[in-house]
């Protein structure tokens, strides 16, 4: 899911320079680190018999590439690689077994998806993505650390200060299928305001300082699921660890030369789930439960985009 979503923010900024719409660069490299603050896992129910696990460090390594194979004036075609490594800490003393697992294997969300772009007109384009990734604890490939996904999206200019753009995604991840619609609104506020509804990932208010500072005030959904393999004793060799979170974040991008930004995010995260399941199953079938307890968030990040150049070409 987070790869679906900052590579479907990437395309409605992509072939969006309609006239009088704040407009930025998008992000074609990326490097950046996460960190969660302490935080409290309670099993549930909460009781003596179940564990109370403190993780003391959530962290989250992202190396994101984009290459652009074909860049027309109506057609875009690229593509994009991306890593991801997520690793657990845990303080002293026994912690329960899910966290002891996690202390001791990191995470691995890897793979490639493709972006195809084609400008109907001047006010209306279509957007597809298709994406194929691994999201393991092992670099094992089977149905169940696999993820694939197709998502299409058609947009349109309703006048000289908003967008709108409406869609679909099909994602098939770690067995597990849904379907569901997308829908995306663009208002420019002022001539350094604008409003984005980027929905169902995230709300975004943008204040553009000057055109080399960035201030993005954002709500945004995070969801993820990992295989895990013999992480608990008396379950299934295969299972699938998930977790849903709200942020609530407030982010400044800064510019270092031209094609090279700065980024740092802080913020809230208030955790809506966190579960073990069998491959294929959802959490009215969870294995284990946990309560986490909410934290703040910090996020440093260095990342190109395309020189001002190139971009006030297009």
């Amino acid at each position: 899911m987070r790869l679906l979503f900052s590579t479907f923010f990437l395309c409605c900024v992509l072939g969006l320079n309609a006239q009088d719409i704040l407009t930025y660069r998008p992000k074609v490299v990326e490097f950046s680190t996460e960190y969660l603050s302490n935080y409290k896992a309670y099993e549930k129910p909460t009781g003596e018999s179940n564990s109370i696990s403190s993780i003391e460090k959530d962290n989250l390594l992202r190396v994101r590439l984009g290459v652009p194979v074909i860049l027309k004036e109506k057609t875009l075609f690229a593509f994009q690689f991306k890593y991801y490594r997520q690793f657990y800490g845990l303080g002293a003393g026994q912690q329960g077994e899910l966290f002891d697992f996690l202390n001791n294997n990191s995470l691995y969300n890897a793979g490639l998806n493709f972006l195809y772009q084609r400008n109907i007109s001047k006010e209306k384009k279509f957007t597809l993505i298709v994406l194929t990734e691994l999201a393991s604890d092992t670099w094992g490939i089977n149905q169940f650390s696999n993820r694939y996904l197709a998502m299409g999206e058609y947009s349109k200019q309703l006048n000289e200060s908003t967008i709108i753009g409406y869609g679909g995604v099909v994602n098939y991840a770690l067995g597990l299928l849904n379907i569901y619609p997308t829908f995306t609104y663009k208002k420019q506020l002022s001539d350094k305001m604008l409003f984005e509804a980027i929905l169902p990932s995230s709300i975004n208010l943008r204040y553009h300082l000057r055109e080399s500072t960035y201030f993005i005030f954002q709500t945004e959904l995070v969801n993820w699921r990992f295989n895990l393999t013999d992480a608990l004793e008396n379950e299934a060799h295969l299972i699938t660890l998930q977790r849903a979170d709200i942020y609530f974040k407030l982010k400044l991008e800064q510019e270092i030369h031209d094609w090279l930004w700065l980024g740092v995010d802080v913020g809230y995260v208030n955790n809506l789930t966190y579960f073990t399941v069998n491959p294929g199953d959802r959490i009215k079938k969870a294995i284990s439960e946990y309560d986490i307890k909410d934290s703040s968030y910090l996020r440093f990040s260095i990342f190109l985009v395309p020189p001002r150049k190139l971009w006030d070409s297009l």
